[in-house]
């Protein structure tokens, strides 16, 4: 059985009132509404008036413990440091470690520096081993040991911080039900009762053989209806999906999205079991890697937030805005070896950042899609070509549609059937140049094992700037005696 036991929280049965909510918690039997956002902003509204204002900590707690656990992790994590302060020490250990358990990883740990080590490590023996373990990689290490020598459950919070926090052994928790396969089934079902985990880490359970090697796996119902004199190695499922410690936690959330799991036990390198990583944290990890591919996408960072200190905004974006003078000093090389063209027919101008805009919006499209199946797996490295051929395609029947759009307009605007010309097969061009990039540049970064969120998008808007610049001036020259000036 791995950490079989598990410290009891205070489930002292709650009567406060919650103005802010307008509703109360006296009738149990009573449904209560899930709070709107307004409503809980409007809570956190008034819990930074009462602090400010100087009334009584233990007083405006009220208004926190009066919330269910995920919306205080809302209302808590949205508070300024300043009124956290001052309302921490008047909230128990067990309230915070059941609300922190609901928090964002970077919320807790920012979280987590308000309080003082004693009290933290309070906090961190009552919440999730995983949890904790999280929050102890991302307060520094000096800090980290100072709380961790004053934890009751040194041990296994120590295990866990060997595992890099994206691996599955830094998702997984150890509280999880190991049961034996030689058990006869009466004497797990009793293991069970005892152990003193909550239900929510019993939907599945975990056999191993003497040795602690994953051997199989069941659920509580097949276990509670077992025949007679069953032994749990005779009604437990052998076919059972692992991963080891090491794994990406990317990898883990496809195996459970794939195999429609639950949960997921975590084994070591023999084959021992370490661990289980939860349904629920997976799709944490899912939003995670989505918001963060996002912001790569955009080239900037997780932590820059509308909420969030300036600075952290300006050293998350700067980089990337300086980074993207080259693709503008680029674009201004290519207007300068067409000076004269542009000199001869200044209209062209005019449409020149058409063919260009054009071509980064497909651009984006392409890449977008691309690097989302590259995350979900749906494609490889191999399916090159075959994209190719699809995004040439669409290519083909999109860029066609829009640039003869774009081509009738501007022949009618400038009488010139010629320019109308030019600005459609420059945009054709264009678009094919987009398709290229946006297949070719994230195919490439996977295949030398970069994220292609990273750098896919400075990339592209080079190439695809680039390319409309070129095609259009280019052209315009070719044509150029034949051009209305």
């Amino acid at each position: 059985m791995v950490n079989p036991t598990e410290q009891a929280r205070d489930e002292t049965d709650e009567t406060l009132a919650s103005p802010g909510l307008g509703f109360d918690i006296e009738d149990e039997d009573r449904e209560i509404p899930a709070p709107t956002p307004e409503e809980l902003e409007s809570v956190r509204e008034t819990i930074e008036e009462q602090i400010t204002s100087g009334v009584d900590p233990s007083t405006v707690a009220e208004l926190v413990t009066a919330l269910r656990d995920p919306d205080q992790a809302t209302v808590v994590s949205q508070l300024s440091p300043e009124v956290c302060t001052v309302l921490l020490p008047a909230l128990s250990s067990e309230r915070i470690a059941d609300f922190i358990d609901h928090m964002d990883v970077d919320e807790a740990i920012d979280f987590s520096r308000l309080l003082q080590p004693p009290k933290l490590a309070s906090v961190l023996d009552l919440a999730e081993p995983d949890v904790a373990a999280d929050v102890l990689r991302g307060i520094g290490w000096d800090e980290a040991s100072r709380v961790l020598m004053r934890m009751a459950d040194r041990s296994t919070i120590g295990n866990l911080l060997l595992y890099r926090d994206d691996d599955a052994g830094g998702l997984m928790t150890t509280s999880i039900i190991a049961l034996r396969d030689s058990w006869p089934v009466p004497h797990a079902i009793n293991m069970i009762r005892t152990s003193g985990l909550d239900t929510a880490h019993l939907r599945d359970l975990f056999v191993v053989s003497e040795s602690q090697h994953l051997v199989g796996s069941l659920n509580l119902p097949e276990l509670v209806f077992a025949p007679p004199g069953s032994l749990v190695g005779d009604v437990m499922n052998t076919d059972v999906i692992s991963v080891q410690t090491g794994t990406d936690q990317e990898e883990a959330a496809r195996l459970m999205a794939r195999y429609e799991l639950r949960s997921i036990p975590v084994v070591d390198v023999n084959g021992r079991l370490e661990g289980a990583i939860s349904i629920e944290d997976l799709v944490q990890v899912a939003q995670e890697e989505a918001t963060e591919d996002m912001f790569r996408l955009a080239s900037t960072g997780r932590q820059d937030t509308v909420q969030g200190p300036v600075m952290v905004s300006v050293r998350s974006r700067l980089p990337w805005l300086i980074a993207n003078i080259g693709t503008v000093l680029i674009v201004a090389l290519i207007l300068a070896l067409f000076e004269n063209t542009l000199d001869t027919i200044a209209i062209l101008a005019v449409y020149m950042p058409m063919v260009m805009n054009q071509a980064g919006v497909a651009g984006t499209q392409v890449t977008t899609v691309v690097v989302r199946s590259l995350a979900l797996d749906e494609i490889t490295t191999g399916s090159t070509m075959r994209l190719l051929r699809r995004e040439y395609i669409l290519a083909a029947a999109n860029g066609g549609a829009v640039a003869s759009v774009m081509a009738v307009v501007v022949g009618l605007w400038r009488l010139d059937l010629y320019l109308g010309l030019v600005v459609f097969a420059a945009m054709i061009g264009s678009y094919f140049v987009a398709a290229s990039v946006g297949v070719l540049v994230p195919m490439a970064l996977r295949k030398f094992n970069i994220d292609p969120a990273t750098a896919s998008g400075v990339v592209l808007t080079t190439f695809t700037d680039i390319a409309g610049g070129a095609f259009y001036l280019g052209l315009a020259t070719i044509f150029l005696t034949l051009l209305r000036e």
